[in-house]
């Protein structure tokens, strides 16, 4: 009798035992729902950000992230948007004068006075290899652009077929650029009595010129 009394109050307590654990599971289990909710959605985040900085890296430019969690129960929806960098008053003004810069150098290079390098070749005598050549060494000048090539001033050629004396020497005062070089033979210079660098070399006056020239190249004065 006493041996079964106690095996029925043995069954009873692991009775009681199963509710309890089965309680206490009922009560936890949301719990452990809303944990592994919020870790998708902390991985889909994640993973997000990470997609934005790979992009940004590939592209170069500014990614923007965008997440939307409508419940706990969605997972978030992301949305990665290149942005364009801003441009300031500055950079518009400079994109402008760039434009101006690049249609003023295309009209330039079609003038008439403009030969190609096989055109200056044949009022010199000589081949276009050579005036290539002579470009290089700053003997004659060449001016470059986007779409027409290399041009050559036909007006650096004088009437006996000779080219302008001097001209390594402008170049080199002017740190070998030869817009600035073509700046400084044509346009007036009160440093030169109101003349222009051609000129002066035209009429011998080399020295006078590159003078001139150097203090240009130093900053002296524009």
């Amino acid at each position: 009798m006493a041996m079964t009394e106690k095996k029925g109050g043995s069954r009873k307590r692991n009775e009681r035992r199963r509710n309890l654990i089965t309680g206490y599971a009922g009560k936890w289990e949301p719990l452990f729902e809303k944990k592994a909710a919020a870790r998708a959605t902390a991985a889909r985040v994640l993973s997000g950000v990470s997609e934005g900085v790979k992009r940004a890296k590939n592209t170069g430019g500014t990614v923007r992230v965008t997440y939307v969690i409508r419940s706990a129960d969605e997972e978030p929806e992301i949305e990665l948007e290149e942005i364009a960098p801003q441009k300031d008053a500055l950079d518009i003004a400079l994109a402008a004068a760039k434009q101006r810069g690049a249609e003023r150098v295309a009209e330039i290079l079609k003038g008439p006075e403009m030969l190609s390098a096989d055109e200056f070749a044949d009022e010199i005598g000589a081949t276009r290899e050579t005036v290539n050549r002579k470009r290089k060494r700053y003997e004659i000048l060449g001016l470059e652009g986007a779409k027409r090539g290399v041009r050559f001033p036909k007006w650096q050629i004088g009437d006996d077929g000779q080219l302008l004396g001097g001209l390594a020497q402008i170049f080199e005062a002017l740190n070998g650029h030869p817009w600035a070089v073509y700046r400084f033979l044509l346009q007036e210079s009160d440093s030169l009595g109101g003349r222009t660098g051609l000129e002066m070399l035209r009429k011998g006056m080399i020295d006078h010129a590159v003078g001139a020239a150097r203090s240009i190249g130093r900053g002296d004065f524009s």
